[in-house]
């Protein structure tokens, strides 16, 4: 009974413990919902408004005090409502006052220069304090002009336009102030003040600036919170903007969803250090001169650190994380100089650090990961801000990943690479080799992870597995895959990429405005973009390749003159692309399992000479493109079409070829396109009728079909596959399969069980 009662009372304890428990939740629950009647459960008394112009007449006015620093005067519990005026103007004095623990409440809101009038006014006043009072329903809350040893603090703020404006003012503490969710253009201004101090205020609904401040000289502004408006009707613009500042600290703020910057600088020796600043258009803005940019920590911003004409200013010891990894910046550097960009870290960015028109930087021990480019040789101009190249700088061990570095290739021809200093920068963890007006050496490709040649002569690049260099990512559920390279090679003459391989690539090599130039041997597999591309280059050949995989095995374009052979090109979607190719030749490569084998688009004149072609979807297109030669090609199994020549392919010459189990063999849309050596000579048919001449449709035909293996122009016998009928293949197949599985059954029929 004892330990049956004992049990009954503590079940009656905890069910009292958790029914009190509960009614004190519904009590905090009541609180905080009542919201702004909550706030003035204070015994106020009613007040008219009044002004003091004096030190006499806070004694005149009957406040309490004398006005000393142990015993100020006191203006207290008041509730001043005003339609049309102030409901407090202090002006012209320095007795020591406090305004505390009143409710004030008016919309005007005027601005007489030099300050802005509201519904708290200072004038010319020294040792006043403003503390824990509600300024409510109103336009405007505080505002100061010529203040000395000052202090707005505690302050709850529920306005509209300016919470507070303080100017030209010292010694003046504006601290824990906060304005709740209601909708505020501006939190607070402060201009043309010395040695003061901003902490602690928060406000929680911008649709403008958080702060602004101007032409200040020791201003700490130190642990504030401002979150702009998530309203759509709303242009929020900057957390925290600052014009010509010299010698202030912006330290330890939190700033959120500004649409523009979260802090925006201006001026010299400032220090912004250790702030957090999410989701706002740009993170800092920087324009200053000898100042610190450090330890903070920004996230989700498209660029998180911009530096516009910024000089012997330091940035150090940043984390960032980008918005969305596409095209977002990590740091960019428009012009200025003697800069110093050192030990950030970088992640989930379009472009890790950009520079471009600046002189004399030092940009090194960063860190880029998760970024599609590392570092960018930059050139184009963004809203209008300075471009060009940059030189004299230092770009030194720097460490990258996925696309390294990516080299903008705009008026390379300007750019003065001997000036720059490009040293211990790695991807992946293995060396960036960057080499500008190189002549006659020879790389060892296996001391490298990416390769960047610019103005070279006489260079040849041997060995080594380049992988990984990618800028692919997923955007709208669709793969962008970016200009990453893993060999880059721009205005390059007589170089030449022996037995190198490349996987894993965006673009495994590139050539660019490059002349007589080779890639041979080696292997190209699974680069997103392709296996080699070229473009505006001249006399190029590319031989003995193994290609795979690839969106595009070789991308050749407005080039000419370039050469591709015995290439082994397979499983891409298109395996050889030539896009305005002019004059140039494709020769016994070995084609099959792409999507389309060999695509000529608006590539006037290029032959197409002994390359077999087979199992793709579409073995040979012609797009655009006339005056070809396509001749002894072993064109078969292709399930789309073996050959396909479009409206504006004319005047071909295609003889001498194998047409085989395609389906069709042929399709031709242009005019006096040839089918035949117009002479004695056309092409093997797998579908030829044996009689007459071969009808490809009613305006194209090969008047001389082949019918068995014969003498080829060049006196050789065309190297005609073995091609299979598949009803045949069927019949024999069935035939094998009845005779083995009789000779099974005979074979059982002689098997003797010995016991």
């Amino acid at each position: 009974m004892v330990r049956r009662g004992a049990a009954l009372l503590l079940v009656v304890v905890l069910s009292l413990s958790f029914m009190i428990s509960i009614s004190m939740v519904d009590v905090m629950k009541t609180t905080e919902n009542t919201g702004k009647q909550s706030m003035y459960e204070l015994s106020y008394d009613s007040h008219t408004p009044f002004n003091i112009t004096s030190n006499i007449d806070f004694e005149t006015q009957g406040w309490p005090g004398n006005g000393s620093a142990i015993d100020p005067y006191l203006i207290q519990n008041l509730n001043i409502t005003s339609a049309n005026s102030t409901c407090i103007w202090i002006a012209n004095t320095t007795s020591h006052f406090i305004i505390e623990d009143c409710l004030f409440t008016s919309p005007l809101l005027e601005y007489a220069y030099p300050q802005q009038i509201c519904p708290i006014t200072l004038t010319n006043v020294s040792n006043g304090m403003i503390e824990s009072n509600y300024i409510v329903d109103s336009f405007a809350a505080i505002s100061g002009y010529r203040l000395s040893n000052c202090s707005i603090s505690d302050n709850i703020l529920s306005v509209s336009s300016s919470g507070i404006h303080v100017t030209f003012s010292n010694s003046t503490v504006i601290s824990n102030n906060t304005q709740g969710y209601e909708p505020c253009m501006y939190g607070m201004r402060v201009d043309y003040c010395r040695n003061s101090t901003i902490s602690l205020n928060e406000f929680k609904n911008i649709t403008a600036i958080g702060m602004t401040a101007s032409r200040n000289y020791d201003v700490h502004i130190i642990e504030n919170s401002f979150s702009a408006s998530t309203s759509e009707s709303s242009y929020t613009w900057i957390g925290i903007q600052t014009w010509g500042e010299e010698s202030c600290t912006i330290q330890k703020n939190i700033l959120s969803n500004f649409r523009f910057s979260g802090i925006d600088v201006d001026g010299h020796n400032n220090i912004i250090q250790n702030n957090n600043i999410t989701s706002c258009q740009t993170g800092i803005h920087v324009s200053t001169n000898s100042s610190t940019i450090t330890g903070n920590r920004i996230s989700g911003s498209f660029r998180a650190i911009e530096m516009v004409q910024a000089n012997y200013t330091k940035v150090h010891g940043n984390f960032i994380i980008g918005q969305n990894g596409h095209y977002d910046n990590g740091i960019v550097m428009h012009h200025g100089h003697d800069c110093d960009i050192y030990s950030n870290a970088v992640s989930h960015v379009g472009y890790g650090i950009v520079l471009q028109g600046s002189s004399r930087f030092n940009v090194s021990g960063n860190s880029v990961t998760d970024g599609r480019y590392g570092f960018v040789f930059g050139w184009y101009s963004n809203w209008g801000l300075p471009n060009g190249p940059f030189l004299d700088c230092d770009i030194a061990n720097n460490a990258f990943d996925s696309g390294g570095v990516y080299l903008s290739t705009e008026n390379y021809e300007s750019w003065e690479f001997d000036t720059i200093r490009f040293v211990g920068n790695t991807v992946h963890g293995e060396p960036i080799g960057l080499f500008a007006h190189l002549d006659q050496e020879t790389i060892d490709g296996n001391s490298f992870g990416q390769l960047l040649l610019v103005s070279c002569n006489g260079i040849t690049i041997s060995g080594g597995d380049f992988q990984d260099i990618s800028s692919d990512i997923m955007y709208d559920e669709y793969l962008e895959t970016g200009d990453a390279s893993a060999i880059k090679l721009v205005n390059c003459t007589m170089c030449d990429l022996v037995n190198i391989n490349f996987y894993n690539n965006t673009i495994g090599v590139t050539l660019l405005d490059s002349v007589q130039c080779s890639i041979s041997g080696g292997i190209g597999h699974y680069n997103s973009r392709a296996a080699i591309s070229i473009s505006h280059s001249e006399d190029i050949d590319i031989a003995n390749v193994d290609i795979r995989n690839s969106l595009r095995g070789i991308d050749l374009s407005w080039s000419y003159d370039c050469s591709i052979s015995n290439c082994l090109v397979r499983d891409n979607e298109e395996g050889i692309y030539l896009r305005i190719g002019m004059n140039c030749t494709l020769s016994h490569n070995t084609i099959y399992q792409n999507i389309d084998g060999i695509y000529l688009d608006d590539s006037d004149g290029s032959e197409i000479c002994g390359n077999t072609v087979y199992s793709n979807e579409r073995g040979v297109l012609l797009n655009s493109s006339s005056d070809c030669l396509i001749t002894h090609n072993n064109i078969y199994n292709n399930t789309g079409v073996g050959i396909c020549l479009d409206t504006t392919s004319n005047r071909n010459e295609i003889y001498n070829n194998t047409f085989a189990y395609n389906t069709p063999n042929a399709i031709c849309e242009g005019s006096l396109n040839h089918w035949d050596n117009q002479v004695d000579t056309g092409n093997w048919w797998s579908d030829y009728s044996g009689e007459g001449a071969y009808i490809i449709d009613e305006n194209d035909q090969d008047n001389f079909p082949i019918i068995s293996a014969t003498t080829t122009t060049n006196g050789t016998i065309p190297n005609l596959p073995w091609f299979f009928d598949p009803l045949l293949i069927g019949i024999v197949g069935g035939a094998g399969i009845i005779i083995g599985l009789i000779i099974i059954i005979e074979n059982r029929r002689r098997i003797v069980v010995v016991e």
